[in-house]
């Protein structure tokens, strides 16, 4: 049986913030999947939601990705007592470096519509990628260590796939991985997350949940029973 303390140690708050948009989102090619920059905008974008955190983190966690780091920075610097950490949960590699590398997002659309058409969960497309399992294993344990932890106000600056991810897997707790692959492919269409939006999750000694203002913001269709 849990005590009391144990509960209130367990209890809190996680929010995930997907980074500022960086120059790959603006259009330009992409040189590698790590080293990308934030844009003018994109450093707005993180000065503004530094401002919309209420207190000072126990924990900040960035990704190995320098756009995340350059997100955190403006919250480092208001609450530059808080410990930050480096954690996994950096951007899916969906694909290989021959169809990302010098490329632009647009020009890897058609690629990336035949990965999700394919739904493959086991799928690895080449070199510098991994597969979708790969993937969602990941972002499991990034979930598991969160809970474990014992702050009770943690920020997580990530990435879209990943805080997709993390959404239906706390929407849809036991999804088959494959349904999981169909739901994210959906969701990527219908319910976007934009640069530096907050996901709200909610921990208790019984586990992790969104916060209802992260479900109404979801889109529907994602949170029913069947995807179409």
């Amino acid at each position: 049986m849990t005590s009391g303390t144990e509960k209130e140690i367990r209890s809190g708050e996680i929010w995930f913030i997907r980074h500022g948009e960086s120059t790959t989102n603006a259009g330009e090619v992409s040189k590698d999947k790590f080293s990308t920059q934030l844009t003018a905008l994109g450093r707005e974008q993180a000065k503004a939601v530094s401002l919309a955190v209420p207190r000072a983190p126990e924990l900040i966690v960035v990704t190995p990705y320098i756009r995340t780091q350059q997100t955190a920075l403006p919250l480092e610097e208001r609450f530059p007592a808080s410990p930050r950490e480096i954690w996994d949960l950096h951007e899916f590699s969906a694909l290989g470096d021959a169809n990302y590398i010098n490329r632009t997002w647009t020009e890897r659309i058609p690629v990336m519509q035949d990965f999700w058409e394919r739904c493959d969960p086991d799928f690895v497309d080449g070199d510098g990628a991994e597969s979708f399992s790969a993937m969602a294993r990941r972002v499991r344990a990034g979930l598991e260590k969160l809970q474990r932890r014992e702050e009770s106000f943690t920020v997580v600056f990530s990435h879209g796939y990943i805080i997709q991810t993390i959404r239906l897997m706390l929407s849809h707790p036991g999804l088959p991985e494959k349904e999981l692959m169909q739901r994210l492919a959906v969701s990527t269409r219908t319910s976007h997350i934009e640069n530096c939006t907050i996901t709200r999750v909610l921990k208790t000694a019984q586990g992790l949940s969104l916060h209802a203002e992260t479900l109404e913001s979801m889109d529907k269709g994602l949170i029913s029973e069947h995807v179409d």
